[in-house]
Protein backbone atom coordinates (compact mmCIF):
# COMPACT_ATOMS: atom_id res chain seq x y z
CA UNK A 1 0.00 0.00 0.00
CA UNK A 2 2.82 2.09 1.08
CA UNK A 3 4.21 2.03 -2.53
CA UNK A 4 1.01 2.54 -4.45
CA UNK A 5 0.56 5.88 -2.39
CA UNK A 6 4.48 6.48 -3.64
CA UNK A 7 3.91 5.90 -7.45
CA UNK A 8 0.42 8.29 -6.81
CA UNK A 9 2.28 10.62 -5.37
CA UNK A 10 5.16 10.66 -8.37
CA UNK A 11 2.67 10.26 -11.06
CA UNK A 12 0.47 13.35 -9.94
CA UNK A 13 3.87 15.20 -9.70
CA UNK A 14 4.64 14.34 -13.53
CA UNK A 15 1.07 15.29 -14.41
CA UNK A 16 1.15 18.95 -12.68
CA UNK A 17 4.73 19.12 -14.19
CA UNK A 18 4.02 18.44 -17.99
CA UNK A 19 0.43 20.56 -17.00
CA UNK A 20 2.80 23.66 -15.89
CA UNK A 21 5.26 23.01 -18.72
CA UNK A 22 3.06 22.51 -21.97
CA UNK A 23 1.66 24.91 -24.28
CA UNK A 24 -0.56 22.07 -25.93
CA UNK A 25 -2.22 23.21 -28.99
CA UNK A 26 -5.91 23.11 -27.86
CA UNK A 27 -8.12 21.21 -30.64
CA UNK A 28 -11.81 21.72 -30.96
CA UNK A 29 -14.51 19.28 -30.32
CA UNK A 30 -17.70 18.94 -30.32
CA UNK A 31 -19.79 16.94 -27.37
CA UNK A 32 -23.27 15.94 -26.81
CA UNK A 33 -24.28 16.88 -23.21
CA UNK A 34 -27.16 16.13 -21.04
CA UNK A 35 -29.04 20.00 -21.02
CA UNK A 36 -29.38 20.10 -17.40
CA UNK A 37 -26.39 18.78 -16.60
CA UNK A 38 -24.93 21.73 -19.02
CA UNK A 39 -27.21 24.06 -17.10
CA UNK A 40 -25.44 23.24 -13.64
CA UNK A 41 -21.73 23.82 -15.53
CA UNK A 42 -22.81 27.30 -16.90
CA UNK A 43 -24.09 27.89 -13.17
CA UNK A 44 -20.94 27.44 -12.35
CA UNK A 45 -18.38 28.96 -14.58
CA UNK A 46 -18.50 31.43 -17.90
CA UNK A 47 -16.11 29.05 -19.45
CA UNK A 48 -17.70 25.59 -20.51
CA UNK A 49 -13.93 23.94 -22.75
CA UNK A 50 -11.99 24.99 -19.10
CA UNK A 51 -14.87 22.77 -17.31
CA UNK A 52 -14.80 20.10 -19.83
CA UNK A 53 -11.02 19.84 -19.54
CA UNK A 54 -10.80 19.83 -16.75
CA UNK A 55 -13.62 16.41 -16.35
CA UNK A 56 -11.69 15.08 -18.70
CA UNK A 57 -8.12 15.60 -16.71
CA UNK A 58 -10.06 14.52 -13.73
CA UNK A 59 -11.47 11.49 -15.47
CA UNK A 60 -8.24 10.23 -17.06
CA UNK A 61 -6.42 10.29 -13.49
CA UNK A 62 -9.22 8.28 -12.01
CA UNK A 63 -8.83 5.75 -14.98
CA UNK A 64 -5.11 5.84 -14.28
CA UNK A 65 -5.80 5.50 -10.38
CA UNK A 66 -8.08 2.74 -11.06
CA UNK A 67 -5.33 0.69 -13.06
CA UNK A 68 -2.24 0.77 -11.20
CA UNK A 69 -4.75 -0.41 -8.13
CA UNK A 70 -6.10 -2.94 -10.10
CA UNK A 71 -2.45 -4.08 -11.30
CA UNK A 72 -1.12 -3.91 -7.66
CA UNK A 73 -4.32 -5.55 -5.93
CA UNK A 74 -3.84 -8.84 -8.73
CA UNK A 75 -0.11 -9.52 -8.14
CA UNK A 76 0.86 -12.56 -5.91
CA UNK A 77 0.40 -12.43 -2.17
CA UNK A 78 4.40 -13.04 -1.85
CA UNK A 79 5.15 -10.23 -3.96
CA UNK A 80 2.94 -7.71 -1.76
CA UNK A 81 4.74 -9.64 1.38
CA UNK A 82 7.82 -8.49 -0.11
CA UNK A 83 7.03 -5.06 -0.70
CA UNK A 84 5.70 -4.26 2.60
CA UNK A 85 8.92 -5.84 4.15
CA UNK A 86 10.73 -3.80 2.13
CA UNK A 87 9.04 -0.62 2.67
CA UNK A 88 9.11 -0.78 6.46
CA UNK A 89 12.38 -1.91 5.83
CA UNK A 90 13.46 1.55 4.02
CA UNK A 91 11.14 3.50 6.51
CA UNK A 92 13.31 2.28 9.53
CA UNK A 93 16.43 3.01 7.24
CA UNK A 94 15.34 6.65 7.25
CA UNK A 95 14.30 6.78 10.55
CA UNK A 96 17.91 5.84 11.87
CA UNK A 97 19.24 7.96 8.93
CA UNK A 98 17.24 10.86 10.58
CA UNK A 99 18.09 10.20 14.02
CA UNK A 100 21.99 9.98 13.36
CA UNK A 101 21.86 14.00 11.93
Amino acid sequence: MILLKVILFIFLNLELIILMSSNSIKQRISITVDRELLQEIDQLTNNRSSAVEEGLRLWRRQQIEAQLRSFYQQRPQSDQEFEQEWAEFSQKQMEQIGHSE
